[in-house]
Order: structure tokens, then sequence, then C-alpha cells
């Protein structure tokens, strides 16, 4: 071979291995990059995972506090109201009391339908069942519409058992924000 065309090959495979490492070096720097790219939009999606873990958190925690409060609020007026009639008072004034515990109380449980999970919603359920069992008689001997079965003294009893619901809600309300301990009335 002539030192020509020797000389020119060299050239040749100088010049492809120096545009072929430049080729390589690119391909690098971009598979690199695209992995950075990758493990950020990894990080990022966690992160959002997270946020919208908390938040949704939040809104349980806030829906739950203010389920509870408005139970508590209307299993208090409730306990009230057969008070009242136990005593024989006039019940007009407390039933009042009680039909606006009933509305704020409604408003929280429709409000909890749409945000706690089946879990919690339950516990919700059954609370809201007693409230309104105890409701019922409570109004039925309020309106002297009483049927036989309805008692004071049953209605107590009730109540007693609809405090023991409101005690079980809370606990499964905090299990389910991973809150650690026992629940204080």
């Amino acid at each position: 071979m002539d030192s020509a065309v020797a000389g020119l090959l060299a050239a040749v495979v100088g010049v492809g291995g120096t545009l072929g490492s430049a080729w390589l070096t690119q391909r690098r720097g971009d598979a690199s990059r695209r992995e950075e790219w990758e493990h950020l939009e990894r990080t990022r999606r966690a992160e959002l995972v997270a946020q919208q873990a908390e938040s949704g958190r939040e809104a349980r925690r806030t829906a739950y506090t203010e389920f509870n409060a408005a139970a508590r609020h209307y299993l208090a007026t409730l306990n009230d109201h057969a008070h009242v009639l136990h005593i024989g008072y006039d019940p007009q004034e407390s039933l009042s009391t009680v039909e606006t515990a009933r509305a704020d109380y409604r408003r929280r449980y429709a409000e909890a339908q749409m945000t706690v999970p089946d879990t919690v919603l339950t516990e919700v359920r059954r609370v809201d069942v007693g409230l309104g069992s105890v409701y019922g008689v409570l109004a039925r001997l309020t309106h002297g519409t009483a049927r036989e079965a309805d008692d004071i003294e049953d209605v107590r009893d009730e109540i007693k058992q609809a405090w023991r619901d409101l005690s079980t809600m809370r606990s499964t309300m905090r299990a389910d924000l991973g809150v650690q301990g026992p629940s204080h009335e």
C-alpha cells in the first residue's frame, strides 16, 4: 500500500474515531441527562403524591373534627331534652335547641359521607342510626304521638349507647389519621 493511501486511511480512521468518540460522548451525556430528568420527575411525582395524601389527611381530620363536635353537641341536646321530658318541664324550648343542633349535625353528616373512607363511614352510620333512633322517640314523646314501645327510660339507655358509639367512631377516625393513643372524651 502506498504511503499516501495509508496516510489517507489513517486520517479517515482518525477522523472517524474522533467523530465516533464525540458521538458516543453525546449519547452518554443524553442518557445521563435523561436519567437525571427521569429521577427528578419521579421525585416530583412522589412529592406530589405525598402532598395530596397530606392534603387528604388534613381534609379528613377537619371533617372528623367537625362531625365529632356536631354529633357530640346533638347528642348532648338530645340528652338534655330527655331530661326535660323526664322531669316534666315544657319541652318546647329544649326541642328548639335540639332542632338547631340536628340541622348542624345533618350538614356535617352529609359532608362526612363525601369525605370519609368506608371503614370510618361504617362507624359514622352507626352513630347516625343511634342518634336518629333517639331523636325519633323523643320527638314522638314530645308531640304526644308515642308508640307503645316508646319509653323515656329506654331512651336514656339508647343515649348511653350513643355515647359509646361516638367513642368507637372517634377511635376509628384516629386510627385512620394514624393518631396513636386513647381517644379522650
